[in-house]
């Protein structure tokens, strides 16, 4: 799939000297990696780390987080993987994970650039190569709004918006857990498919591998899968920690009524507290006033894109 609008971002302020664009071709040193070696996580995990530090969506990166994110749950299929090399050093990278089974979308992960190596047409050589080797509709992962450059990197490329997130952030909370985990019940598998039909929309072959997909996630744990059986709801919260950070991100949400999702909400951030987490984050694309309410600060916002025609 090749896309001709893919053109250079912009370069910021223009002081000081025209940065020495990225060779192509041959010379570029972007090659596919057929596998997610141990070592190729550490060191895509070493730059994304490096890459969203200070940033609105800045959190714990590991090497597992990046195998398990990058990898189909159920397939077990790996990405269409480009790496950028200087030598031995990694200067950036490009995914694209494979759609799940009744999934219409591929993922698409970074480009990743070194600082370094930012403005010289690496990243937009990378996004060019794994664009150009897939043949499925893409959607990004999050863009937050407060990285330099990013979301006008994507429009300059001739990406649009596809949807707009909100980043959350709040502190764990003291107190004894009351709500049922997804390790107290007898088919949490069965009770998941049906939160995702009901709540999410989902047809029923895609619910039904739900719980295999979170289950298969290097963050999930049953004990961090809060439900209210009596309405179907559930909370999904994740654990990640590395040696520097912590947190529990809230990733999903699907509650009958706002009461439930409150008290949902409540429930993670004294689960949290148990955890040990430094932080509690959360990603929503509706009204964030829920977990406003539950004492969570808005820290940043998200876009996905999407190319045209591909909505």
């Amino acid at each position: 799939m090749t896309d001709s609008r893919l053109t250079e971002p912009r370069s910021g302020d223009g002081q000081g000297a025209a940065p020495t664009p990225w060779p192509t071709g041959a010379d570029a040193g972007i090659d596919f990696i057929a596998g997610l070696h141990a070592s190729v996580c550490e060191e895509l995990a070493g730059l994304a780390q490096r890459c969203i530090a200070g940033y609105s969506d800045d959190r714990p990166v590991s090497a597992s987080l990046v195998r398990s994110r990058l990898t189909n749950a159920l397939t077990g299929a790996p990405p269409v993987l480009a790496v950028a090399r200087d030598g031995r050093e990694v200067l950036g990278w490009c995914a694209v994970r494979r759609p799940e089974p009744g999934e219409q979308r591929a993922r698409l992960w970074g480009p990743v650039v070194d600082p370094s190596a930012r403005r010289a047409g690496l990243g937009r050589k990378l996004l060019q190569t794994v664009v150009e080797a897939v043949e499925w509709p893409l959607v990004t992962t999050d863009v937050p709004v407060d990285r330099d450059g990013a979301t006008d990197f994507f429009a300059h490329s001739g990406w649009e918006v596809l949807d707009t997130i909100t980043v959350l952030h709040g502190a764990p909370a003291d107190g004894l857990l009351g709500a049922v985990t997804g390790a107290e019940i007898a088919e949490p598998e069965a009770y998941v498919a049906a939160a995702a039909r009901r709540f999410a929309g989902l047809e029923a072959s895609f619910a039904a591998s739900t719980w295999p997909r979170w289950r298969d996630d290097t963050r999930f744990h049953p004990e961090t899968l809060l439900l209210d059986p009596p309405t179907g709801s559930l909370l999904l919260a994740l654990a990640q920690k590395n040696a520097t950070s912590s947190e529990l991100l809230l990733a999903e949400v699907w509650a009958a009524d706002e009461e439930v999702r409150r008290r949902l909400i409540a429930e993670a951030h004294i689960l949290a507290g148990a955890r040990q987490v430094a932080t509690v984050r959360a990603v929503t694309r509706l009204d964030p006033a829920s977990f406003v309410a539950c004492g969570m600060g808005v820290t940043g916002r998200c876009h996905t894109f999407t190319l045209p025609g591909e909505r």
